[in-house]
C-alpha cells in the first residue's frame, strides 16, 4: 500500500514538471530579432521586495488589494523599463527600505533616464530567454539591473541599488515603438 502511495505521488510530481510549455521557433526568432534592435519596453504587474518590512506590523493594510508584503499587485499602477538604443528609461514604484538618507522631497520610486554605463547580454537556451544586465549611474544612486525576457513575452526585472534593498518585478515585454504625434 505504501509503495502505491509513493508511486502515485511520484507520478503526480512528474506530470507537473513535464507540463512546461516550450516556446515555438517563431517566438524565439522574434525575441532574438527584437533584442538585436535594442528597442524594448517592459511593464510589470507584480513587485517582489526582498526582505520587505516583515518587521512592520500592519503593512498589509497599506498595500493594494490582492497584495502581501512579499508580492505587491501593480495592476493599474503605471510603470515601465525601456531600452532605446544605448539608453535606459525606467520609472518603477519602489517598496522596501532605504539604506541611505534621501530627504522628504526625493522621488520614492526607482527612476532613471540616461546612458548605460556597462552592459552584458546572454541568451539562456534552457530558459529560452535573454538575460540583459545593465549598470546605471543616476545622480545620487547607482543601479545594477537584470532584465530577463522570455520568448512568450513574459519578463522579470531585478533591481539592485546602492541606496535601497533589492526588489524584483514580474510582467511582460514588447518591442518599443515611439508614438508619433
Amino acid at each position: 500500500m505504501m509503495k502505491i502511495a509513493i508511486l502515485s505521488l511520484f507520478l503526480v510530481f512528474m506530470s507537473c514538471g513535464s507540463s512546461k510549455s516550450a516556446a515555438t521557433q517563431a517566438e524565439i526568432i522574434n525575441l532574438k530579432q527584437i533584442v538585436a534592435t535594442k528597442n524594448i519596453t517592459a511593464s510589470f504587474d507584480w513587485a517582489r521586495p526582498l526582505g520587505l518590512m516583515n518587521n512592520v506590523t500592519g503593512i498589509e493594510n497599506l498595500l493594494p488589494p490582492g497584495s502581501t508584503a512579499n508580492s505587491i499587485n501593480l495592476i493599474g499602477n503605471p510603470n515601465f523599463f525601456r531600452i532605446k538604443n544605448d539608453s535606459i528609461h525606467m520609472d518603477l514604484p519602489y517598496y522596501g527600505q532605504q539604506q541611505l538618507g534621501g530627504g522628504y522631497n526625493s522621488d520614492s520610486g526607482v527612476k532613471f533616464e540616461g546612458a548605460i554605463k556597462k552592459e552584458k547580454q546572454l541568451y539562456d537556451k534552457e530558459k529560452e530567454a535573454y538575460v540583459l544586465e545593465y549598470w546605471l549611474n543616476a545622480k545620487n544612486e547607482n543601479y545594477s539591473v537584470v532584465l530577463t525576457l522570455f520568448a512568450n513575452n513574459k519578463s522579470s526585472l531585478n533591481v539592485n541599488s546602492s541606496h535601497r534593498t533589492n526588489i524584483s518585478y514580474d510582467g511582460s515585454w514588447e518591442e518599443y515603438k515611439e508614438k508619433k504625434n
